[in-house]
Protein backbone atom coordinates (compact mmCIF):
# COMPACT_ATOMS: atom_id res chain seq x y z
CA UNK A 1 0.00 0.00 0.00
CA UNK A 2 0.96 3.83 -0.41
CA UNK A 3 2.30 5.49 2.31
CA UNK A 4 1.55 8.82 0.96
CA UNK A 5 -1.83 10.36 -0.25
CA UNK A 6 -2.46 13.72 -2.11
CA UNK A 7 -3.27 16.97 0.13
CA UNK A 8 -4.28 20.37 -1.37
CA UNK A 9 -1.46 23.08 0.42
CA UNK A 10 -3.20 25.29 2.47
CA UNK A 11 -1.17 28.03 3.63
CA UNK A 12 -2.97 28.80 6.91
CA UNK A 13 -3.27 24.74 7.93
CA UNK A 14 0.52 24.86 7.35
CA UNK A 15 1.17 27.88 9.82
CA UNK A 16 -1.22 26.17 12.35
CA UNK A 17 0.63 23.02 12.29
CA UNK A 18 3.90 25.27 12.80
CA UNK A 19 2.17 27.17 15.49
CA UNK A 20 1.51 24.03 16.83
CA UNK A 21 4.88 22.48 17.01
CA UNK A 22 6.37 25.63 18.62
CA UNK A 23 3.78 25.41 21.27
CA UNK A 24 4.84 21.47 21.99
CA UNK A 25 8.08 22.83 22.09
CA UNK A 26 7.88 25.48 24.39
CA UNK A 27 5.44 22.72 26.85
CA UNK A 28 8.35 20.58 26.64
CA UNK A 29 10.81 23.37 27.86
CA UNK A 30 8.35 23.54 31.16
CA UNK A 31 7.99 20.15 31.81
CA UNK A 32 11.69 19.11 31.57
CA UNK A 33 12.05 20.25 34.99
CA UNK A 34 9.91 17.59 36.29
CA UNK A 35 9.40 15.03 33.65
CA UNK A 36 11.94 13.74 31.47
CA UNK A 37 10.24 11.55 29.90
CA UNK A 38 7.20 13.69 29.06
CA UNK A 39 9.41 16.26 27.60
CA UNK A 40 11.17 13.93 24.98
CA UNK A 41 7.46 12.79 23.98
CA UNK A 42 6.87 16.56 23.82
CA UNK A 43 10.09 17.41 21.73
CA UNK A 44 9.28 14.53 19.31
CA UNK A 45 5.60 15.59 18.63
CA UNK A 46 7.02 19.04 18.29
CA UNK A 47 8.85 17.51 15.19
CA UNK A 48 6.08 15.46 14.01
CA UNK A 49 3.98 18.17 13.91
CA UNK A 50 6.18 20.31 12.04
CA UNK A 51 6.86 17.45 9.44
CA UNK A 52 3.30 17.43 8.61
CA UNK A 53 3.00 20.74 7.73
CA UNK A 54 6.51 20.09 5.42
CA UNK A 55 4.85 17.55 3.90
CA UNK A 56 1.40 19.11 3.34
CA UNK A 57 4.17 22.51 1.62
CA UNK A 58 4.95 19.91 -0.65
CA UNK A 59 1.22 18.53 -1.26
CA UNK A 60 1.17 15.44 0.17
CA UNK A 61 -0.26 14.08 3.65
CA UNK A 62 1.15 10.16 5.08
CA UNK A 63 -1.56 7.75 5.46
CA UNK A 64 -2.77 6.78 8.58
CA UNK A 65 -1.08 2.90 8.97
CA UNK A 66 1.42 1.37 10.95
CA UNK A 67 4.79 2.81 10.44
CA UNK A 68 3.63 6.50 9.10
CA UNK A 69 6.10 8.02 11.26
CA UNK A 70 8.73 6.54 9.46
CA UNK A 71 7.03 7.64 6.45
CA UNK A 72 7.08 11.17 7.37
CA UNK A 73 10.84 11.23 8.48
CA UNK A 74 11.89 9.50 4.95
CA UNK A 75 9.86 12.37 3.17
CA UNK A 76 11.50 15.25 4.57
CA UNK A 77 14.84 13.49 4.71
CA UNK A 78 13.84 13.25 0.85
CA UNK A 79 13.18 16.51 -0.12
CA UNK A 80 15.29 18.44 2.60
CA UNK A 81 18.77 20.38 2.74
CA UNK A 82 21.13 17.40 3.17
CA UNK A 83 23.27 19.80 5.09
CA UNK A 84 20.66 18.53 7.66
CA UNK A 85 20.69 14.98 7.28
CA UNK A 86 22.26 14.82 11.00
CA UNK A 87 18.84 16.53 12.61
CA UNK A 88 16.61 13.44 10.68
CA UNK A 89 18.92 10.88 12.16
CA UNK A 90 18.24 12.31 15.61
CA UNK A 91 14.25 12.59 14.62
CA UNK A 92 14.56 9.08 14.18
CA UNK A 93 16.13 8.40 16.67
CA UNK A 94 13.94 10.24 19.28
CA UNK A 95 11.29 8.02 17.61
CA UNK A 96 12.71 5.07 18.78
CA UNK A 97 13.71 6.78 21.84
CA UNK A 98 9.86 7.30 22.50
CA UNK A 99 8.54 3.68 21.56
CA UNK A 100 11.04 2.53 24.24
CA UNK A 101 9.79 4.95 26.52
CA UNK A 102 6.06 4.13 25.77
CA UNK A 103 6.15 0.34 25.38
CA UNK A 104 9.51 -0.92 26.91
CA UNK A 105 10.46 -0.27 30.69
CA UNK A 106 14.09 -0.15 29.43
CA UNK A 107 13.52 3.33 27.69
CA UNK A 108 14.71 4.96 30.24
CA UNK A 109 14.74 8.55 29.78
CA UNK A 110 17.97 10.80 30.92
CA UNK A 111 17.40 14.20 31.84
CA UNK A 112 20.65 14.69 29.25
CA UNK A 113 18.95 12.62 26.56
CA UNK A 114 15.44 15.02 27.51
CA UNK A 115 17.66 18.30 26.93
CA UNK A 116 19.70 16.84 24.25
CA UNK A 117 16.16 16.43 22.60
CA UNK A 118 14.92 20.27 23.45
CA UNK A 119 17.62 21.28 21.47
CA UNK A 120 17.59 19.15 18.19
CA UNK A 121 13.68 19.84 18.16
CA UNK A 122 14.24 23.70 18.57
CA UNK A 123 17.32 23.28 15.73
CA UNK A 124 14.66 20.79 13.48
CA UNK A 125 12.13 23.71 13.94
CA UNK A 126 13.70 26.35 12.28
CA UNK A 127 15.42 24.78 9.63
CA UNK A 128 11.24 23.46 8.79
CA UNK A 129 10.54 26.75 9.09
CA UNK A 130 13.24 28.70 6.89
CA UNK A 131 12.36 26.01 4.36
CA UNK A 132 8.73 26.44 4.15
CA UNK A 133 9.15 30.03 3.90
CA UNK A 134 11.37 30.12 1.09
CA UNK A 135 8.64 27.94 -1.10
CA UNK A 136 5.60 29.96 0.08
CA UNK A 137 4.58 31.97 -2.67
Amino acid sequence: MKKLKPHAVDWAQIERFLASAEKKLASAHKILAFDEEACLQQAYEAMLKASLGFMFSHGFRARSQPGHHIAIIEFVRSRIDRKHAGLLTVFDRLRRKRNMALYDDTGFVSHRDAESALESAGDYLRVIRADIAARKP
